[in-house]
């Protein structure tokens, strides 16, 4: 009996460590949920805002194109505060720029462009953030990109 205990108390021992989650999974977490506010405390407790994020293994990206590619300000915003790397590429190359013109978001857009983000790099298809706003449709961050890169 007392071996079958050890071997359920080892057991759950395991699993709980199994289940814990790393500070990178609860930003992505709170990214994914929109959440800028627990994204900041997490930040605030040590997570790494530049910490590569994979939604597919292989294929790693950051929290910033994340957050830009679902167009959310605030998170932006926040992540922007603790450092995170307007430039940084993902594995396809493509920058929170390119996302949040995809997006056609004009006001990310302006935030990322006042934050140094280059609207001259171009992804693995040799597509900038012109490109992407160019198929959004929108007018608006077209004009912000000529703008930028004149």
């Amino acid at each position: 009996m007392k071996k079958l205990l050890l071997v359920f108390v080892l057991f759950s021992g395991f699993a709980t460590v199994a289940m814990a989650q790393t500070p990178t999974q609860k930003v992505y977490a709170a990214v994914v949920k929109n959440k800028p506010t627990d994204v900041d405390a997490l930040l605030k407790a040590g997570a790494d805002p530049n910490a590569p994020v994979e939604m597919m293994p292989g294929f790693p990206t950051s929290f910033l194109i994340l957050a830009a590619g679902r167009s959310q300000t605030e998170t932006v915003k926040v992540l922007l505060q603790h450092k995170a790397l307007v430039n940084k590429p993902d594995s396809f190359n493509a920058t929170a720029l390119m996302a949040a013109a995809g997006e056609g978001n004009a006001e990310l857009v302006t935030l990322l462009l006042a934050a140094g983000a280059d609207p001259k790099l171009k992804d693995n298809d040799g597509k900038d953030a012109m490109a992407s706003a160019k198929e959004s449709g929108n007018a608006e961050v077209v004009k912000l990109l000529q703008a930028k890169m004149k």
